[in-house]
């Protein structure tokens, strides 16, 4: 069922190279105008890769707003309409150095419905074959260390909460626990 919302005005509050920051005056109903704020962002892609079916590549990266260096999975905004797969090899490869032979998409999701549109694709990666570190040096990511950890020590930091990314947490669930 799709809304009878109506946008009487749209104003673009704040832009840089990652984000479109609006305000909107919106009609709810015919006695109930009120100010929505959103933003737009590049979709990201996320990739989960395998060695085997018992152990992932994974990244320490230090999060500037948390002030701490956070374990993740490989992942990066979708640039310029990219395909989101070509998004999820090209990242594995900057962050880790090992590219995946094998590459499926196993599902979308909209991770701030409540502010945003954006997207974030998850993928799995297997038939991983070390190769060069290829950093992309101008980016502001901060990437620590490449580490090998197996499904069962991750799913042991995470009870211990000691896995702080959502898009991480999901993509476990998603190819590690669901899938």
């Amino acid at each position: 069922m799709v809304s009878n919302w109506k946008i009487i005005h749209s104003e673009l509050l704040f832009q840089n190279r990652w984000m479109e920051l609006y305000e909107d005056k919106v009609e709810v109903r015919r006695d109930k105008i009120t100010h929505y704020t959103w933003y737009r962002t590049p979709d990201v892609a996320v990739i989960v890769p395998f060695i085997d079916k018992d152990t992932l590549v994974m990244i320490r990266q230090y999060r500037y707003p948390l002030r701490r260096v956070l374990l993740e999975f490989p992942a990066g905004h979708i640039e310029n309409n990219e395909d989101p797969e070509k998004t999820a090899t090209r990242e594995l490869l900057e962050e880790t150095g090992y590219h995946a032979s094998e590459i499926e998409e196993v599902y979308t999701y909209n991770p701030s419905v409540n502010i945003s549109k954006q997207l974030i694709h998850i993928f799995r990666g297997r038939n991983l074959v070390k190769g060069e570190y290829e950093h992309d040096s101008d980016s502001v990511e901060d990437i620590r260390k490449v580490e090998i950890v197996s499904v069962e020590e991750l799913k042991r930091m995470i009870m211990a909460g000691k896995v702080e990314n959502a898009g991480t947490l999901v993509a476990y669930l998603i190819c590690c626990e669901i899938f």
